[in-house]
């Protein structure tokens, strides 16, 4: 079920009123929900990325060579750049399912320890999690 987030501008006026108005009616529980399975998935994220990147960069000059990776170094680097960054978001992408799922599924787990088990039963990346059954 995909719910369109609406924002009453007179009950929010700024965001730290809004953050206040949260805390207050939802607690502070709420407000850090899915704390984990961000920090974990941006870490994979940034590890793959940085690691990739350098890893593809040399891979590409040496299918190159000396001399073509001189000249397209650019392209190179751009290669090594996307490539990296298709890894990277592959080892993101199951935290941030089971994030955005514990912030806008009641009910749906009670943390990462739980609710990572309940995201690969559904299809895990190969079936996008659920993503259509969700839709319903």
């Amino acid at each position: 079920m995909w719910q369109l987030a609406l924002i009453d501008p007179v009950k929010y006026k700024s965001i730290s009123s809004g953050f206040g108005i949260f805390l207050k009616e939802q607690g502070a529980r709420n407000f850090f929900r899915g704390w984990v399975p961000t920090l974990l998935g941006c870490s994979a994220q940034g590890a793959c990325k940085f690691g990739f990147y350098e890893f593809f960069k040399k891979y590409y000059a040496d299918i190159a060579g000396p001399e073509y990776a001189a000249k397209y170094k650019t392209l190179i680097y751009l290669a090594g750049s996307v490539s990296a960054e298709l890894i990277a978001d592959i080892a993101l992408f199951p935290m941030e399912v089971v994030k955005v799922r514990l912030q806008t599924q009641p009910g749906f787990a009670r943390g990462l320890s739980d609710g990572l088990p309940k995201f690969i039963k559904s299809g895990g990346i190969g079936g996008c999690g659920g993503v259509e059954k969700a839709r319903g």
